[in-house]
């Protein structure tokens, strides 16, 4: 019997080497794995959302907050995420990118209660050429404090912990790889999703049906075995 598969193997072998002149394609049919996904990779979640809604619910003037302007500064926490070759995986906060949303978030809540000021002003009819100084000197001048310094003490608090973060985002676990599906698993919970690789990037594109081994946990949309990964999709990560 064994013999048998040895010798249909070697047919099989030498018909892809005689009918494509050589033998890369034999090669990638009975030994390639693709192993492109291996390495650390990095996504960003965009927090400037949750930032504006922190400060327009802090406001406490709908129709005010409604007309705020916030600037473009950008508000992200970076998750990393690592394959390595013994099938295990493993997705965490990146703390040092926290650091610099938490720089972000405060420059970025601070445009909006410039703006919001400034609505305010212009309601009760100064206009905003009729006063020499900023709205940020005036905050000064009134409070004896900056206005980034008055956030910071009586403002609110502008993105989640890094705690909650890790809760949500740190997880690790094991996975498999075949053709373009991939099955992660973490504490009995599993998610199989399409992914390809292009250039630095590493794209999970949307849920597989594809079966590894047993298969799944359970069907997809079983909530109590259906492993979130919490993003949408395409999830995009690029390489480290």
């Amino acid at each position: 019997m064994k013999a048998n598969k040895f010798l249909t193997f070697m047919v099989i072998f030498l018909l892809l080497i005689i009918l494509t002149g050589g033998g890369l394609l034999a090669y990638k049919y009975f030994f390639f794995k693709d192993r492109s996904y291996l390495g650390t990779w990095s996504r960003e979640i965009d927090l400037r959302g949750y930032v504006m809604e922190e400060m327009n619910e802090w406001f406490n003037d709908p129709t005010t907050s409604a007309n705020v302007v916030y600037d473009n500064t950008k508000v992200v926490v970076k998750v990393d995420l690592t394959f390595t070759k013994d099938g295990k995986f493993v997705e965490k906060i990146d703390e040092a990118s926290f650091a610099e949303a938490k720089t972000a978030a405060n420059e970025l809540a601070l445009s909006g209660l410039i703006s919001f000021l400034e609505i305010r002003m212009e309601n009760a009819g100064i206009e905003k050429g009729s006063v020499e100084k900023s709205v940020d000197e005036l905050i000064e001048e009134a409070l004896e404090m900056s206005a980034s310094e008055y956030l910071e003490k009586k403002g609110p608090e502008l993105l989640p912990t890094v705690d909650s973060l890790k809760e949500m985002y740190n997880l690790s676990g094991t996975y498999e790889a075949k053709d373009s599906s991939m099955q992660r698993s973490s504490g009995g919970k599993s998610i199989c999703e399409t992914y390809f690789t292009k250039d630095e990037f590493l794209v999970f594109s949307g849920l597989s049906d594809a079966s590894f081994g047993k298969g799944l946990a359970a069907p997809m949309g079983d909530e109590s075995t259906d492993l979130k990964m919490l993003y949408d999709y395409p999830a995009v990560y690029t390489k480290k």
